[in-house]
């Protein structure tokens, strides 16, 4: 089980919550999730665990 308040991007402080709560108010991409989290945006580092769970959210 992910821990929700967990930093999926610690350059912008994006938390796995945050990038659900997206999904669920219409980010149907991960571009649209990167647009309104602005997770991604820093380093980058993170851009395949990001990718990764919009995929996963998006899948179920």
């Amino acid at each position: 089980m992910e821990n929700l308040n967990k930093n999926v991007c610690n350059c912008r402080k994006v938390s796995f919550e945050k990038i659900e709560e997206s999904i669920k108010n219409g980010a149907d991409s991960f571009e649209k999730v990167v647009e309104e989290t602005k997770a991604t945006k820093g380093c980058g580092r993170c851009k395949s665990y990001v990718e990764d769970i919009v995929k996963s959210k998006l899948n179920k």
